[in-house]
C-alpha cells in the first residue's frame, strides 16, 4: 500500500477574516492617529514603527479622520441625529493568517510581492461594491495596508450613509383608510411572525444611520452575506475557508482580544502566586524547625565554637575554661539522654498495655459466651448472673468448685 506525502503547506488550513467594528464619533482622533501612524504612542504593541514605510495606502485622510469626516457629511450632504452612544463611523478589515501571506511570497520588513498587492487590489474592490457609498470611495475616510505589524491586512474607515430610510407600514381598512386602536393610535402592520413590517422610501437627503446602514444589505443576515459573498469572489480562488456557516459567535477586535488575553494572564499570575504562597509557607514552617533545632543546638555550639577557636589558633586551654566545657557538654548530653529514656519508657509502656489488652481478648470472649448463655435460659437471673461474674473476677478463690455459689437454686 503506498502511502502519499503531503507538504506543509498543503496541510495548513487559512481561514478568511472579514470583520466590522462600529465606532462613536469621539473615537475619530485616536482611531486616525493609530490607523494612520500620526500618533507617537500606539495601544496596538504589535506595530513596528521601521517597517511603517512599507504601508500602502488606497485613501489617505486629509488633516485626520476627524477633519475627513466633517469634510465628507459636509460634501455629501448628509445628516445625523447625534446621541451619545450614536455610531458615527465604522470600520473593516480583511486579512487571513501570516501563513497565507507567506505562501503568497511575503517577509517580513521586505517590499510587499505583486500575488500580495494582488489579493489586496481585489480586496479593496469587494469593499467597495459592499460599504462605499453607491458603489465608490465618497464615505470611506481612508483605507491603508498595514504591513507593520505580525499579519498584512486591508484597514478601511467609512461612514455608513444611507439614501432610503424606514417607514412603518399601517394596517388599512376596506376604504384605505389606516386602521385605529381604542386609543385612538395607528394599527401598525406586523408579519407572520409578529414583528412590525418596514418599508425603505427615497429620503430628501442622505443620512448616517448604521442599522438602515446594514438592514438595506440584509439586517440580522448582513453579516453572514458579507462572509459568503467574500468568499464566493475572492476567498475561494486563493483556497482559503469560510468558516462556519450560522456560526453565532461574535467577532472579537484586537482590543477585546487583548483585554480577554491580559485578564488570563492575571487569572494565571493569580493561581502562580497562590502556590508560590503555599511554597512560602512550607519553607517558613521549615525554617522554623530547624530555628527551633538550631535554639536547642545553641548550649552545644557555644562549647564547640571555643574548642574549634582553640585548635585552629592553637591555643593552650585553661583547666578551668576546659572544665566548664566538659561540665557544660555533660549536662547537656544527660539532657538528652533523659529525653531519650523518657520516650523508650513511654514506648516500652505502651508495648506493654497493648499486649495487655491481646491477652484480655480471649477473656472477654468467654465473658461474652456466658452472658449470652445466662440470657438465653436464665434471663431473670442476668442481674444476678452480671454481679457473680464480676465477684469471680475479683475474688476468684471464692469460686471454687466446692464453693456453695455455684450450686444451683
Amino acid at each position: 500500500m503506498s502511502v502519499e506525502h503531503y507538504s506543509l503547506e498543503e496541510i495548513i488550513i487559512s481561514y478568511q477574516v472579514v470583520r466590522i467594528e462600529q465606532f462613536t464619533k469621539g473615537s475619530l482622533g485616536k482611531i486616525g492617529g493609530e490607523t494612520e501612524r500620526t500618533s507617537k504612542r500606539h495601544r496596538n504593541e504589535d506595530i513596528d514603527s521601521e517597517r511603517t514605510p512599507l504601508n500602502l495606502y488606497f485613501k489617505k485622510s486629509e488633516g485626520g479622520l476627524t477633519a475627513q469626516w466633517n469634510r465628507t457629511m459636509k460634501d455629501l450632504n448628509v445628516t445625523f441625529r447625534e446621541k451619545k452612544d450614536s455610531t458615527a463611523f465604522e470600520g473593516m478589515i480583511i486579512t487571513s493568517d501570516t501563513a497565507f501571506f507567506e505562501r503568497l511570497g511575503w517577509k517580513k520588513g521586505e517590499e510587499t510581492p505583486y500575488a500580495v498587492m494582488e489579493f489586496f487590489n481585489r480586496c479593496y474592490e469587494f469593499a467597495l461594491r459592499k460599504i462605499g457609498y453607491k458603489g465608490t470611495d465618497k464615505n470611506i475616510m481612508s483605507a491603508v495596508i498595514h504591513l507593520d505589524e505580525t499579519t498584512p491586512h486591508l484597514q478601511l474607515y467609512y461612514i455608513p450613509i444611507v439614501d432610503t430610510g424606514k417607514k412603518k407600514v399601517y394596517e388599512k381598512g376596506a376604504d384605505g383608510k389606516v386602521l385605529r386602536n381604542e386609543k385612538g393610535s395607528p394599527v401598525q402592520k406586523k408579519d407572520e411572525h409578529g414583528k412590525s413590517v418596514y418599508e425603505f422610501v427615497r429620503l430628501e437627503q442622505p443620512k448616517l444611520c448604521s442599522s438602515d446602514f446594514w438592514g438595506e444589505r440584509g439586517g440580522q443576515l448582513s453579516y453572514g452575506n458579507l462572509q459568503d459573498d467574500f468568499h464566493y469572489r475572492i476567498g475561494i480562488h486563493y483556497g482559503l475557508e469560510r468558516g462556519e456557516v450560522g456560526s453565532n459567535r461574535k467577532h472579537t477586535t484586537k482590543y477585546q482580544w487583548q483585554k480577554q488575553k491580559q485578564k488570563a494572564e492575571l487569572a494565571a499570575l493569580a493561581e502562580e502566586k497562590a502556590r508560590a504562597e503555599e511554597v512560602i509557607q512550607e519553607a517558613q514552617t521549615a525554617v522554623e524547625t530547624r530555628n527551633k533545632a538550631l535554639e536547642e543546638l545553641k548550649p552545644l555550639q557555644g562549647y564547640l565554637d571555643a574548642f574549634k577557636e582553640a585548635l585552629d589558633n592553637n591555643l593552650p586551654l585553661s583547666p578551668v575554661k576546659l572544665r566548664r566545657m566538659v561540665v557544660g557538654l555533660t549536662a547537656e548530653y544527660k539532657r538528652l539522654e533523659n529525653e531519650k529514656k523518657i520516650g523508650d519508657k513511654d514506648k516500652e509502656q505502651l508495648f506493654s498495655e497493648l499486649q495487655k489488652a491481646q491477652r484480655r481478648i480471649p477473656e472477654l470472649e468467654r465473658y461474652k459466651e456466658f452472658i449470652m448463655f445466662i440470657n438465653e435460659y436464665a434471663p431473670d437471673k442476668l442481674d444476678e448472673a452480671k454481679r457473680t461474674a464480676t465477684e469471680r473476677k475479683n475474688h476468684p478463690k471464692a469460686f471454687s468448685r466446692s464453693s456453695s455459689n455455684w450450686r444451683s437454686k
